[in-house]
């Protein structure tokens, strides 16, 4: 479903990485761990079309991103990706369920459809009875069960999660990342998990190390 092959990417004379290629299948849901400033959002916005690539391919799903414009670029994301972040960027003047609607809107969606869909969500992802609720009143743990609600929300086909706990205690993180992996596999969707964390990284199915030169396996 997702394809890297030989993807390099530098800042001024600055190797940022190269070399990276991977595959990952539907279904699958897949770690690259990396200290900060290794370039794991940065291959992460690349993959999203939002970066360009100094040289590589970048394939989903038989189309080349590293070749979209702006416009293919943004009609890609919204419509086939989800994505989950560490701060969150919960829209504070929304409830739980109309910020986990808030992509749907954004497709056009009729709004009984939308309606439909994010209560379907805020059940999934174990928030049923706060669908009123603001963000102001939610903790930490369940703003980011929102955020995964909002990304899984349109049935995306790749979700790219970025440092999804940085923000989270022990216990609230070990909960949201295996609601997230669940989410995920149970839609069938590829999933690419971005951490510092091997801890974080334990439930995925293939866990890789990000270095300047590329990919390598973690046992």
């Amino acid at each position: 479903m997702l394809r890297l092959t030989g993807v390099t990417k530098r800042f001024g004379a600055r190797h940022v990485f190269s070399a990276v290629s991977l595959e990952v299948a539907a279904g699958e849901y897949v770690a690259i761990v990396g200290e900060s400033g290794i370039g794991k959002s940065t291959l992460l916005h690349a993959i999203a079309g939002l970066e360009p690539v100094d040289s590589g391919r970048i394939e989903f799903e038989g189309i080349e991103i590293t070749r979209l414009d702006d416009d293919a670029a943004t009609r890609l994301r919204r419509g086939r990706f989800g994505f989950v972040f560490q701060a969150f960027h919960i829209l504070p003047h929304l409830s739980v369920v109309q910020n986990i609607g808030l992509p749907l809107l954004l497709r056009g969606v009729a709004q009984g459809e939308i309606d439909g869909r994010a209560a379907a969500m805020v059940a999934a992802v174990g928030l049923a009875g706060r669908e009123a609720s603001l963000p102001r009143e939610l903790s930490g743990g369940e703003l980011q069960r929102v955020a995964i609600a909002r990304a899984l929300v349109g049935d995306p086909k790749l979700v790219l999660a970025d440092e999804p706990t940085g923000n989270l205690d022990p216990e609230n993180a070990a909960q949201v990342l295996e609601l997230l992996r669940a989410q995920v596999k149970s839609r069938g969707a590829a999933g690419l998990l971005v951490t510092h964390s091997q801890a974080a990284a334990a439930g995925c199915d293939r866990r890789y190390r990000l270095a300047a030169d590329g990919l390598r396996p973690l046992e």
